[in-house]
């Protein structure tokens, strides 16, 4: 079972979350994915972390848990783009990944979500991505200890639940305006999906 939690979170939610990531000191924290032609960045405070996209899907690193973290090159196909032509993304067996899911519109509300690899996943695609090197180097228990606690930070930062999904303040104020009230795909929506039945 991969160690994921999805909560929805909106506006100060999220900075909320990020001051709580810097305030543990246990992370050193990366943007999972650099600009375009740009090399990957390292955060050292929440007032780092962009509002754009590159601010929305974070990589954090346990100190002392494992690898350096490496920043994989990754160059564009021919025709993707007139003006830039590579980006890098942050990797490594023990990151844990953090998406902001934000609001789409004025009426859906995406899941934000932690989420990271275990052992035995890990283990078992280590032959297929040889280059991040054993899986063995990395302490999980370091690793799960880190990601369990931001995720009950989280869940205590709610004021209520949808399911399983921990609704942080400013989500519920985001729900409670838009009338949403059918969660379907990857968050929760003012109408129904179609073939959904209105309540």
């Amino acid at each position: 079972m991969v160690p994921n939690l999805d909560f929805y979170a909106a506006d100060d939610d999220w900075s909320a979350v990020l001051e709580s990531v810097f305030d543990f000191g246990l992370f050193r924290v990366f943007e999972s994915d650099s600009e375009p032609d740009c090399e990957l960045r390292e955060f050292q405070a929440a007032t780092d972390v962009p509002d754009g996209p590159r601010g929305r899907h974070i990589a954090l690193f346990v100190v002392g848990a494992g690898p350096e973290p490496t920043a994989r090159r990754i160059d564009f196909l021919p025709g993707v783009s007139e003006d830039t032509t590579f980006r890098y993304c942050c990797e490594g067996w023990g990151l844990i990944q953090l998406y902001y899911g934000g609001s789409i519109g004025a009426q859906e509300l995406r899941w934000s979500h932690t989420n990271h690899n275990t052992e035995k996943r890990a283990s078992a695609w280590a032959t297929t991505v040889p280059r991040l090197g054993d899986p063995a180097a990395w302490n999980w228990a370091a690793v799960t200890g880190a990601s369990g606690k931001l995720n009950r930070v989280i869940r205590r930062m709610a004021v209520s639940k949808i399911g399983s999904h921990p609704v942080l303040p400013h989500a519920a104020q985001f729900i409670a305006q838009a009338g949403s009230q059918y969660e379907y795909g990857t968050g929760i929506h003012a109408t129904p999906s179609y073939g959904m039945s209105r309540r």
